[in-house]
């Protein structure tokens, strides 16, 4: 019995892996470029700041994010309209979300110092970077919108075809020509 039970354990997070390792690995990558901009942003004012740690949970939050969001009513209801109203949907919402977050954890900083809800509320309507966390939650956005982008256009173009036209050494161009004159008769 527990050897089953271990078994299916082991068979659920072989799945969840296998969807999620290509959508980490993007999200890993586009924070990552992220973070380095914004480091090399400041630090001509010396202030550092954590790019892989920060990238890889970063990364690993939006993967998983991003894949239960496909399996919502939302994702669902979307389907009837244009794509770039999916596109666009989804990478709202996460702007929105990542801006909720972004004060939520600075609310928890403050409430951390200061012990009192209304001292942690003015401590972050005061003392809050809201230029830099609108501008964390642009590139936010601009990764998902790629995100969301490549997905549409994989899922038209069909499984692993965009995988196929980025990393697949090029036809030689006789080949290319002979397939578009079998396409024009």
């Amino acid at each position: 019995m527990a050897r089953r039970w271990l078994g299916g354990i082991a068979q659920f997070l072989r799945r969840e892996f296998d969807a999620g390792w290509p959508v980490f690995l993007f999200f890993l990558i586009g924070f990552s470029l992220m973070i380095l901009i914004i480091k090399l942003a400041l630090a001509e004012f010396s202030i550092g700041i954590a790019v892989l740690s920060n990238a890889m949970i970063g990364a690993l939050i939006a993967a998983k994010a991003a894949l239960v969001l496909d399996e919502t009513s939302l994702a669902r209801s979307l389907e009837k309209y244009r794509r770039i109203v999916a596109v666009v949907a989804k990478t709202l919402f996460y702007a929105a979300l990542s801006v909720l977050l972004g004060y939520v954890e600075r609310f928890l900083e403050a409430f951390h110092k200061v012990h009192t809800l209304g001292g942690a509320i003015l401590y972050v309507v005061s003392n809050a970077n809201h230029f830099r966390l609108l501008a964390w939650a642009l590139g936010t956005s601009i990764v998902f919108g790629l995100y969301f982008s490549c997905l549409e256009i994989s899922r038209r173009m069909g499984k692993g075809e965009l995988f196929r036209l980025f990393f697949n050494a090029p036809a030689s161009a006789e080949m290319n020509l002979s397939n578009v004159s079998s396409r024009e008769r």
